[in-house]
């Protein structure tokens, strides 16, 4: 059934949504401050303007539907762009000073165009980027949220699991138009190989029993600086998607082989806990979380 926004019934897609979220009709209610019959009243509702069974009521255990699961995607968005609309309306809520930690290599990479468009949409918050070391275990307290590499000491401070790092090897289209295709792994111990810190190539090797001497005339301190030397078509080197998506798609850097091996250590994401945080804080962390997840989801696809 089409659905005007004249017709949109918010009061029940509201119910609907807690409902989803716990997949269990007390809870729902706890959370709404109704009666359970109310919610259930607002989700039979919905289902018969609908036109549609959203949730699977057999075995005594509430789930849903896949027209259910396709709604709460939709719904769920819909209300948290709605309470963030809420939220800057109000510019003091948010306005003011945020700062952020990270990796030089981070800092120098992705992390730069998350905090450009993020400026853009939020333009009351003032972001200060500052450096932490690789591993470092004890932050400053004035830093509001940090990218580690390698699990900090939380200090009284939340710590979540981020994203680990998979590394694959690439380099610039002009390097392959002087040497020719790449068709073996082996191939590209005949290619200046970009090393760094991490010290990943014997282990990209294993993988393909390759246990030949690797070449190691450059070396690097820091994996960006691996990045702009693949960039100048100075050799190969093994490289994070999050880091090359956009010259991937556009063609100007070439993913050579799918295989993938992965950072010794995890990235971590501290923040003060949901009740200090400032609001300005949670919704940086928001809009990282959607650009990370967004990123994961084109290198599924790519890996393909």
């Amino acid at each position: 059934m089409l659905l005007t926004r004249r017709r949109l019934p918010l009061n029940a897609m509201r119910a609907f949504e807690v409902a989803a979220r716990h997949c269990n009709l007390r809870l729902a209610a706890q959370e709404l401050g109704v009666s359970h019959s109310a919610v259930s009243r607002q989700i039979k509702q919905l289902e018969a303007l609908l036109q549609l069974d959203l949730f699977d009521r057999s075995h005594n255990r509430l789930s849903l539907t896949s027209s259910g699961r396709q709604l709460y995607t939709g719904v769920s968005e819909g209300l948290d762009r709605i309470a963030e609309s809420v939220l800057y309306l109000d510019p003091d809520s948010v306005e003011g000073s945020l700062v952020v930690a990270s990796t030089p290599s981070i800092g120098a990479g992705w992390l730069v165009s998350v905090i450009t468009s993020f400026c853009q949409r939020f333009p009351d918050i003032d972001i200060r980027l500052t450096n932490i070391e690789p591993r470092q275990q004890e932050l400053p307290r004035d830093v509001d949220i940090a990218i580690c590499y390698g699990k900090p000491e939380a200090g009284g401070r939340k710590i979540e699991t981020l994203f680990r790092e998979q590394y694959f090897p690439a380099c610039h289209r002009a390097l392959l138009n002087e040497t020719g295709p790449i068709r073996r792994p082996q191939d590209l111990l005949q290619l200046p190989l970009l090393h760094d810190q991490h010290g990943l190539w014997r282990r990209w090797f294993s993988l393909f029993d390759i246990d030949a001497e690797i070449p190691q005339r450059i070396f690097f301190e820091d994996s960006f600086q691996v990045l702009t030397a693949i960039r100048s078509g100075f050799g190969v080197g093994l490289v994070e998607q999050i880091d090359v998506q956009g010259e991937l798609e556009r063609g100007e850097l070439v993913r050579l082989f799918d295989e993938t091996v992965h950072s010794a250590e995890q990235h971590y994401l501290l923040t003060d806990d949901d009740k200090r945080a400032t609001m300005r804080a949670k919704l940086f962390v928001q809009y990282l979380k959607e650009n990370l997840q967004a990123c994961t989801k084109l290198h599924q696809q790519s890996a393909r």
